[in-house]
């Protein structure tokens, strides 16, 4: 490709010399002679400050926002950075997402396990799916690791550009589309799960987190279809402004739970996630007997109510949840299979949305019968002053700083019929230390199983 072959993508009209183009690059230490260097600012760096390097290691061409001296290679000047280096991709690459079926999912609550589930049914009925998430990305077959739930606009179309898969299903996070990560997307489907208080450090506001998710669906195809939980009040708003747009919409809600029989042995927050995905599955073809065999021999998703039987029939669930209408969602589903009582052990991350701390704890207290606060990452944030946060908030459960230790306790205190329920991390490995030798809660709780003075 030439450079003003791919200027076009974003609309610079100048004269540039014909120059062949290698490649498209974001990152000055993977530059390549011929490529084309895009300098992003971001939080920790700014790529301006890299362009020296880019050039010296062979780029053809640099795209930045700042005013730049003279180089020896073309500089061009945009507006935004990511934009155009989502829209030169796009270009590069040739559209990848216009030869697939692309699915996004976005919600505060379940795009994991509803991008788990979907894949499930459409690759029991023999079609091959390429999945981009929070837990890990599969392309090809192969599994890689997941460094950001909604991968960078760049890293997205080159693999796009790499799959064979016939559909690609991805979790779209509201930090991907607003910071221009799913640009140049094309999709057949984009479904909403819901909407809860969460990242507002980041956003705002709710009408802001709000806005932001709903722009996934101005990314559908002229003949694309929006999947929609409808019993949210968020996602009920989202339908009728895409209704009245003339986007064509189908609404999954509790009738579709009653009337249902294929999801029924799921837990009810799995239920909608299920269903939701079923639905777009029937669009793709897939048989209901079909999607009731995947359903039944689907093994979950890692950390996503993930349930360990310990001795003394102990129940031990492991789940993402880090909100309260998540909580609520996981301690009600446990409610219906408990005989005992509920231990619920969550936490708070450092340098994060306060806000929703505590109606978190709230639902904590309300759903559990001992309600046990722990730390999660802390980010930096010293423990002395996530105290004090602490300090702050109205609880009247049991705190224990050291997470391995509130489980541990946790533990200790169930008996014979209870659950113990572990939110907040999932399958994601500790940031922090703590005093058991153990990286991820499923380890705390197996390390613990194996210690004689941990009678269970």
């Amino acid at each position: 490709m030439h450079l003003h072959e791919l200027l076009d993508a974003f609309s610079i009209q100048n004269s540039y010399p014909s120059i062949q183009i290698r490649g498209v690059e974001t990152d000055s230490r993977r530059v390549q002679p011929g490529d084309v260097f895009f300098a992003l600012t971001g939080h920790t760096s700014n790529g301006h400050d890299y362009i020296d390097q880019a050039v010296a290691a062979g780029a053809a061409a640099v795209v930045g926002t700042q005013e730049r001296a003279l180089l020896e290679v073309p500089y061009i000047r945009v507006a935004d950075t990511r934009k155009a280096v989502a829209l030169a991709a796009k270009r590069f690459y040739n559209n990848p997402s216009s030869r697939k079926v692309v699915i996004g999912i976005t919600g505060t609550n379940g795009k994991t396990t509803t991008s788990f589930l979907l894949r499930e049914m459409l690759e029991q009925a023999g079609k091959r799916c390429a999945l981009f998430g929070t837990v890990h990305y599969v392309i090809n077959g192969k599994t890689l690791p997941s460094p950001n739930t909604t991968p960078d606009s760049l890293q997205f179309q080159r693999l796009l550009h790499e799959s064979e898969d016939d559909v690609v299903i991805m979790e779209v996070s509201s930090h991907g589309i607003d910071q221009l990560r799913i640009e140049g997307i094309e999709f057949d489907f984009a479904v909403f799960t819901n909407l809860d208080q969460d990242h507002l450090d980041y956003h705002g506001t709710m009408e802001a987190y709000f806005e932001v998710k709903s722009r996934l669906f101005n990314q559908l195809k002229t003949e694309g279809t929006a999947v929609i939980w409808k019993e949210d009040v968020w996602g009920s708003r989202l339908s009728d402004q895409l209704k009245t747009r003339g986007v064509r919409v189908l609404e999954v809600d509790k009738r579709n739970l009653e009337d249902s029989s294929q999801s029924h042995h799921l837990p009810f927050h799995n239920r909608i996630n299920a269903e939701l995905a079923a639905t777009i599955a029937i669009q793709m073809g897939c048989s209901k007997e079909g999607i009731q065999q995947a359903l039944h021999s689907f093994q979950g998703v890692p950390g996503r109510f993930e349930v360990i039987l310990v001795s003394n029939d102990i129940h031990v669930v492991i789940d993402y949840a880090h909100t309260a209408d998540a909580f609520n969602q996981v301690l009600s589903s446990v409610r219906n299979l408990a005989e005992g009582r509920i231990l619920h052990v969550f936490g708070f991350r450092g340098n994060r949305d306060a806000s929703k701390r505590q109606a978190m704890i709230d639902a904590s207290l309300k759903g559990s019968d001992l309600s046990i606060l722990t730390s999660d990452d802390r980010n930096g944030v010293s423990q002395l002053e996530m105290e004090n946060q602490l300090d702050a908030l109205e609880f009247t459960g049991k705190r224990i700083q050291d997470r391995t230790e509130a489980i541990r306790f946790a533990l200790e205190q169930a008996s014979s019929g209870d659950w113990v329920v572990i939110t907040g991390k999932g399958n994601e490995p500790y940031k922090d230390d703590y005093e058991a030798p153990c990286q991820s809660d499923r380890k705390t709780v197996e390390w613990y199983q194996k210690q004689e003075k941990i009678k269970l």
